[in-house]
This record gives C-alpha cells, structure tokens and sequence, in this order.
C-alpha cells in the first residue's frame, strides 16, 4: 500500500514514519507539514491511504478531507489528532480510523490490519472487474473507470443530476412522466415540462457519452416514461449488498471477511444529495450495516478480542453520531 503522511508536527511525523516502515507492505510515497500544493501532490503520488493531521494549520485537517475526497473519493482517510474534539465532525467524512496522538504503536497496528483488508478487497474486485466501469452511490455519487480513480460526473445542471439519480435508484424499471414531472417541474404545464424533460435526458445522455459510460436510456413509449439500464456497468450498492449476503457464518475463520465488507460501507446512500425520496433507502442499508457492525461488535467481545471490539466499536458510535 502507499501511504502519504501529512502532519504539522516535525517529531510525529518522524515517528510515525518510523513505525510504519516497520511494515513491509508500506509504501512511503510523501511526506508534508503543510497542505501546499495538496491536490497536485495526490495526483502525482496516488496513494491507498492518507494519514492526516486533524489539527493542521491553515485550512484545517477537515477542509483537507473533503479536498483529497474531491480527488480522490476511494483513498484511505486516518486521521491524527491530540483530542477527539473533532471527532464527530471528522467522521463525516467516513475516514477509516481516528487517532489519538502520540500514535500508539497497537493502535496504528489495527488500523493498518483494517487498511489491509480494505486494499486487498479492492484488488480482488478490481482484478475480476477491470473491464467494467462501476457507479458508486456509497457516500458522493461518483464513476469509476476501468484503469481509473474514482471521478465526479460534471452534469450541467442540478436537475440533470436529481433526474438521472432518480432513473438509477429506479434501475430496471420505467418510470413515467408524470412522476418525473411532479419531482423536477412541479406547477408546469404538461407541455412545458415534457419539454423541459427532453432537454434534461438529451444532457444526460450527452455527460455519458462524453465521459465513455455505456448506460441506456429507455424510452417507454411516446408518452409512457424513461428506464435506466445499467447494462455491463456495476453499482457499488448492489455489490455490497451481494457480498453481504454471501458472508460465510460469523466464526474466528471469516471474522476478517466480515469486517473487509462491512468497512466497505464508505458512505450513506446518495450522502451528499439532499433527496427526499432517496432516504428510505438510505435507512435501510445504514440499518443493515450498523446490525452487522454491533454483532461483529459483539462476537469480538464474546472471543476476548477486546482491541478488535473496541477498534469497530469506537467506529460504530462515532460514525452513528455523526448521521
């Protein structure tokens, strides 16, 4: 894996730096005090996952999430902090792990086992998938290409966005015209908003076509509605669900799957979107990944396996907090 350290304090940083060359599947790729030229840094040095001072000068640590997330939406976040002050506002952002500092050696040992499992989860599936191009609702709505990061799709207009979120939360299924009309164009006419809707689906399919995403988008009929088509493309949402589902019996042997999938969870559904209609589905997969959280929660304190319990369990109430 390839970490970035950035850390405000000189001594921390070297010791930091120590500990984590004693794993021998770190990569140390940057080092910075300061967030400088933090972006062009990201991108020239692409690391798995950032370690981030929380108290960093400047524009502060939380500021500096949100613009590596802009970057890059699948790195790693763990955050170093000398309080936990912060820490409902810093889950926000779904980092891996929050940190106190003087970082101890244990602690950082856990959460790099936690690193480890998330980064060999995503080689695997990016090995057995490289030919597909995955959508990811899991916290930003975002587009990963074969051979690329994950990237923010640039829609024009909010209602392009809204109508195409909307097209794939109903996935598979048409859906009419008139309840597109009441969701985007309320209080127009019939003529106007028909209008109105070809316009937004011509600018739709024109960002998909530009971006290379092979989506399709159905017409009904003359007047009966659109579907979306997902085709050889992946939705993140869908995969989660399915590799939850396929979780083998919670033992000591699968204890690691278990909590490879359920860190997989990086975000709520459509997080960033402030859609009414998107929030049933929102509490039903939080639901199901905070029962499968408590009861991993649980058979870690069943087994002893107290620094791992207390590792999810910290997770678990600050994450909830925070939603």
């Amino acid at each position: 894996m390839r970490a970035l350290l950035v850390e405000n304090e000189h001594t921390e940083l070297l010791r930091l730096k120590a500990m984590l060359e004693r794993e021998n599947d770190i990569q140390i790729v940057g080092m910075l005090d300061k967030a400088v030229r933090l972006e062009e840094q990201l991108k020239k040095l692409e690391p798995d996952i950032v370690f981030l001072d929380l108290g960093l000068h400047g524009s502060g640590g939380l500021e500096l999430a949100a613009r590596i997330r802009a970057v890059n939406a699948a790195v790693d976040i763990v955050f170093t902090a000398g309080s936990e002050r912060h820490a409902l506002e810093a889950y926000a952002v779904y980092p891996l792990d929050y940190m106190r500092k003087p970082v101890d050696h244990n602690r950082l040992a856990q959460t790099i086992q936690m690193a480890r499992r998330r980064y060999e989860t995503g080689v695997q599936a990016v090995s057995g998938q490289a030919a597909c191009s995955q959508l990811v609702c899991l916290g930003s709505l975002t587009i990963r290409l074969p051979g690329s990061d994950m990237a923010y799709i640039k829609w024009r207009t909010t209602k392009a966005q809204e109508l195409f979120a909307y097209l794939l939360h109903h996935r598979g299924h048409i859906v009419s015209r008139e309840s597109l009309f009441r969701l985007l164009w309320p209080g127009f006419d019939p003529e106007r908003a028909a209008a109105q809707l070809y316009n937004t689906i011509y600018t739709i399919r024109a960002v998909l076509k530009s971006k290379k995403i092979d989506l399709t988008i159905v017409k009904g009929g003359p007047a009966a509605g659109y579907r979306l088509d997902l085709g050889m493309v992946q939705l993140d949402v869908d995969d989660w669900e399915r590799s939850l589902l396929a979780l083998p019996e919670l033992s000591l042997e699968t204890a690691a799957q278990h909590e490879a999938v359920l860190s997989a969870y990086t975000g709520d559904y459509l997080q960033e979107l402030d859609y009414a209609w998107a929030m049933e589905e929102r509490f039903r997969l939080r639901g199901l990944w905070l029962d499968n959280v408590s009861r991993l929660v649980g058979f870690y304190g069943a087994c002893g396996m107290d620094e791992n319990a207390s590792s999810m369990l910290h997770r678990l109430h600050l994450t909830h907090a925070v939603r």
